[in-house]
């Protein structure tokens, strides 16, 4: 099993359902920056309890988009990988502040219905699945 230096003191898991109420509560405090970074947490802490589930490498960020993939391959749900990408969209709202208030609201909807078809996943493949190819130039698991 690969795991990162240093254990978190929560579960990614954990942090993700943390960082999906806080999404919700920013966006409602009008803070569109804060909503944006914290449903992408929530998906990125998400795909990491995948990674320690499974035991998969997890401590880098390219890793969450190989891990996407490659769940999405073993579950036979292209759609996942597709909605992991329109997640990333969220992270550079943060820096860009292009996305008003009524974009945001139907991402954050998107991003609740992806998390539990990252669970379902995960729960159809099992926790000794395959690890997946790091190597960036690789197009599939």
């Amino acid at each position: 099993m690969v795991t990162s230096p240093r254990s978190p003191i929560e579960s990614h898991a954990v942090h993700s359902e943390r960082l999906m109420r806080h999404a919700w509560e920013r966006l409602e405090q009008g803070d569109r920056l804060q909503a944006s970074e914290k449903c992408w947490g929530a998906v990125a802490h998400a795909l990491k309890a995948v990674s320690q589930r499974c035991g998969w490498r997890h401590g880098r960020c390219f890793h969450n988009n190989v891990i996407a993939l490659h769940l999405s391959n073993l579950a036979g749900d292209e759609t996942l990988f597709v909605e992991y990408g329109m997640m990333e969209a969220l992270h550079v709202n943060y820096y860009n502040d292009t996305k008003p208030e009524e974009e945001l609201r139907p991402y954050l909807n998107a991003a609740e219905d992806l998390l539990r078809r990252i669970g379902d996943a995960v729960q159809r493949i099992g926790a000794d699945s395959p690890a997946p190819s790091y190597d960036r130039r690789a197009r599939s698991a």
